[in-house]
């Protein structure tokens, strides 16, 4: 309009008065800890593996647990390799440095940080079992990485949304929603924000 102005193709912006509402954004939603005890049991169990289907949600039942544990970014967990699991003195810790995301291996997480999450009883025992004969923490059942959308539509949507159909959880959330759980988990038990910052 304005060049249009300039060259006197029009007199005038009919529009200048014109406003445009801020976009809101969209409350952040998660999961209840009863909820997630829901969606971890229905992957482990298989109560909602289509007979038809060449292996089991249950093959992927210690990613979704580790999500669930951890709070991290699924990109941040898929590019996770054996020697992310560090020993400093009597402490263990996941070393978060890169992501794996759209096919591609970044050299960094998304905010170009390094985080050290100490590894309590019950990771230690998820960790424990992950399998050990590759590099990778979690694979797909095939070997490699986990094409994550793929694993959404395939995996978690049927999941998730066979809970909703059941009445057990009230709505369907992304796999991100299990990262939102976990630092609201926290919020509530009162740990302070800089802490949740730092390993989250």
């Amino acid at each position: 309009i304005n060049s249009g102005i300039q060259g006197e193709l029009v007199e005038s912006n009919p529009f200048y008065k014109l406003t445009f509402p801020k976009q809101v954004k969209k409350p952040i939603q998660c999961y209840e800890p009863e909820e997630i005890k829901l969606i971890l049991d229905a992957f482990a169990k298989d109560i909602y593996n289509p007979k038809s289907s060449r292996y089991k949600h249950s093959y992927y039942y210690p990613y979704v647990s580790f999500l669930s544990l951890v709070g991290c970014r699924p990109e941040e967990a898929l590019a996770l390799v054996k020697e992310d699991i560090r020993v400093k003195g009597d402490r263990t810790y996941i070393r978060f440095n890169k992501s794996y995301s759209k096919g591609i291996l970044l050299p960094h997480t998304k905010t170009h940080e390094i985080r050290l999450f100490p590894v309590n009883a019950q990771l230690k025992a998820l960790l424990n079992v992950v399998q050990k004969e590759q590099n990778l923490l979690f694979t797909a059942v095939g070997g490699g990485y986990i094409n994550h959308h793929r694993w959404r539509e395939s995996n978690w949507r049927k999941v998730i949304n066979g809970l909703v159909d059941d009445g057990l959880i009230e709505s369907y959330l992304k796999p991100y929603s299990l990262r939102h759980s976990f630092i609201t988990r926290l919020v509530r038990e009162g740990v302070d924000i800089a802490t949740i910052g730092r390993i989250s």
